[in-house]
């Protein structure tokens, strides 16, 4: 369980460097959730759950097939259920970079589609 702890504390922390644009909703000891809102409207966009055998991890899921493809990379795609749902028991470094690239690339694609508000790190410019 010890190891299970650790893997749901570390994707936990590289949801949360994504704070803002995402907004925590649920934070707990075992339940971890981020959403993208904008205007109001208000999407899950990830949660972690730790669970007795495996850290439960999954995305924003009204995506169709061709765009999930580019946005998770390959091997977070082979192990995602069509819910996009992991169930994951052991994270290695090379899962880790997946996953945080994966998180990047779902907040591009949010942006894209109005559902998080602009990047404003230029705005000023």
């Amino acid at each position: 369980m010890e190891k299970l702890k650790r893997i749901f504390k570390t994707i936990r922390k590289d949801f949360h460097d994504f704070v803002p644009p995402l907004t925590v909703k649920v934070d707990q000891e075992h339940h971890y959730e981020v959403w993208a809102i904008n205007e109001g409207v208000a999407n899950l966009f990830g949660k972690i759950v730790l669970h007795s055998t495996y850290v439960e991890l999954s995305f924003y899921s009204n995506i169709d097939m061709d765009t999930e493809l580019d946005l998770f990379p390959t091997e977070i795609f082979k192990l995602m259920d069509t819910h996009f749902v992991l169930n994951i028991n052991d994270l290695t470094p090379g899962l880790q970079e997946n996953i945080v690239e994966a998180i990047g690339n779902l907040i591009d694609y949010l942006r894209e589609e109005k559902l998080l508000p602009p990047d404003q790190l230029f705005k000023d410019e």
